[in-house]
């Protein structure tokens, strides 16, 4: 072994390789042909200029998690989700370590289904573009870079599955909340197009305005953080119809989530809905 160079534990593909550094922690390198000819035992120069990106594991537990990886997914696969995840940081900031294990995962079992003829409905696909559009760009370069690699077709269901996983990793929480969440912004939108009798206007500057105030909402109260709205009672008094119906959304949301929004969030929320229903104020105050 050269002095101070890694030596590979593993090689994924030709772009990522598993290394061992001499203090004996274990790094996950990505770069163009780094791995191309690479065995185990191997070494390779710390400094090597082809290194673009590196990863290390701090919690033993997604450290354990990742070696279970290589008994249940090819590398080939584990390799394609490290090569996404390295494409993703620079454009979405650091990521929370879990996405080493939670991604590669996926996209092994998506590739099962999919190659065995299975697509899975993705029943948030509207809300998750509108939402996360700055992590739908890197999923669907993902996506792409699995259609090149495993020679399947990655249909925009996956695309949207791909992205809630690099959202939840660009929040640094859990896959479980940001589907939460990005439920949460579905049954609002549901329950707004019945009360209206009409749907929403997909593509308008009012419905993206109105699923980022309820995704924000929702998250606010997952995290126990509650805004203070000083125009509460102002806007209850001179929007009264629209109050009324973003007190129906938040009451549906309580029911299907069990996440209750106080009134400061549904009176902010109401000057959304007035968008929708056409309601002015007289004083031009919430136009």
């Amino acid at each position: 072994m050269k002095r101070g160079h890694y030596i590979v534990e593993r090689s994924l593909n030709n772009n990522v390789l598993v290394v061992r550094t001499p203090d004996g922690k274990e790094e996950i390198l990505i770069g163009r042909g780094l791995g191309f000819g690479m065995r185990r035992g191997n070494p390779i120069d710390p400094e090597d200029p082809r290194i673009e990106k590196r990863f290390t594991l701090a919690n033993p537990d997604n450290r354990a998690k990742f070696k279970q990886l290589y008994t249940v997914v090819s590398d080939e696969v584990i390799g394609v989700a490290e090569e996404i995840i390295a494409h993703a940081a620079p454009l979405l900031g650091p990521l929370h370590e879990h996405i080493h294990v939670a991604l590669p995962d996926h996209i092994g079992f998506a590739l099962k289904r999919l190659m065995g003829g299975l697509e899975i409905d993705n029943p948030f696909l509207e809300e998750i573009k509108c939402l996360y559009p700055e992590a739908w760009g890197p999923a669907a370069d993902g996506a792409k870079l699995m259609e090149k690699r495993f020679g399947v077709k990655i249909p925009d269901s996956e695309i949207g599955f791909l992205t809630l996983h690099l959202q939840a990793a660009r929040e640094r929480g859990r896959l479980s909340e940001t589907l939460r969440v990005t439920e949460g912004v579905r049954v609002a939108v549901q329950e707004m197009e019945r009360l209206l009798n009409r749907p929403l206007p997909r593509e308008s500057l009012d419905y993206a305005r109105f699923v980022t105030h309820v995704r924000f909402a929702l998250q606010r109260a997952l995290t126990k953080q509650p805004i203070v709205n000083p125009l509460k009672r102002a806007i209850r008094e001179r929007l009264p119809e629209s109050f009324r119906q973003a007190q129906a959304v938040a009451d549906r949301l309580e029911e299907r989530l069990h996440l209750k929004l106080p009134e400061d969030e549904v009176a902010y929320l109401a000057m959304h809905v007035a968008r929708f229903t056409g309601e002015r104020d007289a004083s031009g105050t919430f136009e």
